[in-house]
């Protein structure tokens, strides 16, 4: 809790030892503290006026957590990272139709539940999406002398939205940037109604055209909107070699010649997912994509390679793709050894897993993955010289993880012999785990999934007896991972 002064901790948000605690026990220490901290400014020293508008505390405290941890850990790739973390999964949240804005009328917020339905993902990581696509636009250097005068004139007050974008407004006005409607004006609309856009650019034409995305374009919408879900969309797009471009989509329709491509060219648009919206191409574009990926996927920027499988993925659920193109997204990730395309790649594979995992494809797929999986497990195998290091890279680090779970779970024999055998070496001495903490969920996981009741009753004995919450935290997920359906009953019973 970020009270003024006495900042409070639950303890797998503060404490870290090396010996026991992971990568991302130690990414979440460090986010958290930031995120508490930043709310000293946000949230403490300014404060908004209702609860109508509580992204200003929370939206804001996200987005800047990553920059502190950035600035804590500058090797660590935090900046990237809000991508994973926040912003590709509220995208799967606000593109139902049960999702809600940004802000809304005070009137709308005047009970004790009202007030904790806002405590969700719409507000914490799309409040963070939002500025960072602000920050962006502007440049970060006018964001950072905006948010200044903004908490120079309101401090020990209260603030609305609109006051923020007055202070913004006023660094737009001391520099040369030219946008192309008042940010008020433009910022409104990603705030006021909810959902983001699909923008759709056909590059043989150069006309581009945006809509509501849904999940399910079926639902029917209740929550009416005064900009009829219209966007103003800070498009960035670049075409193979060539320097980033810009282009604001301000109509439902538009033209950019130069989008048009010449022979051998592919275009990527929303340039390390910068914007909060989705993309979708023609399908002679789609096809110069999945070419540059199966043959110099180091061509395209790591950020944008994994958001190329989320929208294809996201696009085919809502009918506006094909799922095999999607699928297909995934073909050159045995050639993949970066952590943000094989995590998105996972998330949406695993909706595939949950919806066939009793049916006739359930075999090939899993056969798919280990093939693809295999060089990726065979790669961290030499990066850590057979196991006994730790890879350098922060991101590295959740990679190797992504390598052993997935080998492990598609039937890798090199992988389930390596997990139960750390496993078994714990069991014999439980006084001596030497299983590496970035690595004892996917390996408990792996071996319970693997074993029966002996390896299970081990776990659960180790998980009754531990002293430090975030190992307790991994053993009692690791329970669930049984194959035994009676132990996973006994898992409910028991935790």
């Amino acid at each position: 809790m970020e009270n003024w002064g006495l900042i409070t901790y639950r303890e797998t948000a503060l404490l870290y030892n090396p010996a026991v605690s992971s990568n991302g026990d130690k990414e979440w220490v460090a986010t958290v503290i930031s995120h508490e901290l930043a709310h000293m400014w946000f949230g403490n020293l300014v404060t908004m006026k209702w609860w109508n508008d509580l992204w200003l505390n929370e939206g804001f405290a996200t987005y800047v957590s990553y920059l502190g941890a950035h600035y804590a850990e500058p090797t660590w790739n935090m900046r990237d990272l809000i991508v994973i973390n926040e912003i590709i999964g509220v995208m799967a949240v606000d593109a139902l139709a049960s999702s809600h804005p940004l802000s809304s009328k005070e009137v709308d917020v005047l009970k004790p539940e009202h007030i904790s339905e806002l405590f969700d993902s719409i507000t914490y990581s799309k409040g963070a999406a939002v500025l960072r696509m602000l920050s962006e636009f502007i440049t970060e250097t006018v964001f950072s002398k905006g948010l200044h005068t903004y908490l120079e004139e309101f401090k020990y007050n209260n603030t609305v939205y609109t006051d923020l974008w007055k202070h913004l407004q006023m660094a737009v006005n001391n520099t040369d940037i030219k946008l192309p409607r008042p940010l008020e004006v433009i910022m409104n609309r990603w705030i006021l109604q909810m959902g983001f856009p699909v923008v759709t650019i056909d590059t043989q034409t150069g006309k581009i055209t945006q809509k509501h995305f849904l999940l399910d374009p079926d639902s029917p919408v209740d929550r009416p909107s005064e900009f009829n879900y219209e966007w103003f969309v800070p498009i960035s797009w670049s075409k193979t070699g060539g320097a980033e471009q810009q282009h604001w989509l301000l109509e439902k329709e538009d033209m950019n010649k130069d989008m048009i491509l010449g022979t051998n060219e592919s275009l990527v648009a929303n340039i390390n997912m910068k914007g909060f919206y989705r993309v979708n191409y023609d399908s002679e574009n789609w096809e110069r994509l999945l070419a540059k990926l199966s043959s110099k996927h180091e061509d395209i920027p790591v950020i944008n390679r994994a958001q190329i499988i989320d929208d294809a993925f996201n696009l085919a659920r809502a009918k506006m793709v094909n799922t095999t193109l999607a699928l297909r997204t995934t073909k050159y990730l045995h050639k993949e050894v970066d952590y943000m395309p094989w995590n998105t790649a996972t998330r949406n594979l695993d909706y595939f897993f949950l919806m066939f995992d009793r049916s006739e494809v359930y075999g090939p797929m899993q056969a798919y993955i280990k093939k693809q999986v295999t060089p990726l497990f065979d790669h961290f195998e030499v990066l850590t010289l057979n196991w006994t290091k730790i890879p350098e890279k922060h991101t590295d680090q959740y990679n190797q993880v992504n390598a052993i779970s997935l080998a492990c779970s598609t039937g890798v024999k090199a992988c389930n012999a390596l997990t139960t055998g750390w496993f078994e070496e714990w069991r014999q001495n439980p006084a001596n785990n030497t299983i590496s903490p970035n690595l004892k969920s996917t390996v408990y996981c792996s071996a319970i999934a693997a074993g029966g009741r002996r390896e299970w009753d081990f776990a659960w004995s180790m998980y009754k007896n531990a002293t430090i919450a975030s190992e307790a935290q991994k053993l009692m997920y690791a329970l669930s991972c049984t194959k035994e359906p009676w132990l996973l009953n006994r898992s409910v019973a028991l935790t």
